[in-house]
């Protein structure tokens, strides 16, 4: 299996995010392309991860189980799930834990995944792109997990899919529903902003 390690900072009490960690409704929500096809339990949960490569679609269906340690504020997600129609296939391991930052004010959140892919999209797992589109896709979890515990309403949606922006329309007005996430990845799009980004990096250094 092959490794990748993310973190992020969350502006929140450790408590606070340990408690919405364990609501896997809001974790799924915050994920982009990720959704629910079943009832999850305390222990198991069933949903799918919908990933869109140009013309070619990806739909991930599968399951995982899920341990916690609430007293080390760490936890695993053992899952796995299969495309049948692109003959792909994907497993994984997701260890994280919830660091204390900034004197309690603010938790770090730190993933480890062991993971491996295999069929049409195994591709991906090479040159460090499923490194950088983990980083992007991390990025976005972070956001819309911090507009939640903030009561920002409705997380941004997948890329290619809109946002949420805040509300400029005029006093007395009727409310614009927010629009919600698109439950699609633009696997494309996400690797063009990595692109987009490694030569920011190449001219950065240029100059």
């Amino acid at each position: 299996m092959a490794e990748l390690r993310q973190e992020f900072v969350v502006a929140q009490p450790r408590s606070r995010v340990w408690a919405v960690f364990q609501e896997i409704e809001t974790v799924v929500d915050c994920l982009p392309g990720a959704s629910l096809t079943a009832p999850p339990t305390a222990d198991h949960v069933e949903g799918q991860m919908t990933v869109k490569l140009g013309p070619i679609k990806a739909n991930f269906a599968g399951q995982a189980d899920l341990d916690r340690d609430e007293a080390n504020f760490t936890g695993l997600i053992k899952g796995s799930g299969v495309d049948k129609k692109q003959g792909s296939r994907a497993k994984g391991d997701v260890r994280y834990v919830l660091e204390e930052s900034d004197g309690g004010a603010a938790t770090r959140v730190v993933v480890t995944v062991d993971y491996s892919l295999s069929g049409s999209l195994a591709q991906f797992a090479r040159g460090g792109i499923v490194e950088a589109v983990a980083g992007k896709l991390t990025e976005q979890f972070a956001t819309n997990l911090e507009a939640k515990l903030a009561g920002g309403g409705e997380p941004a949606a997948a890329p290619d899919g809109g946002s949420t922006t805040p509300d400029s329309r005029p006093a007395g007005s009727s409310p614009t529903p927010a629009k919600p996430k698109t439950n699609e990845l633009n696997a494309l799009s996400l690797i063009g902003a990595v692109i987009m980004g490694w030569f920011r990096k190449l001219l950065g250094r240029k100059k």
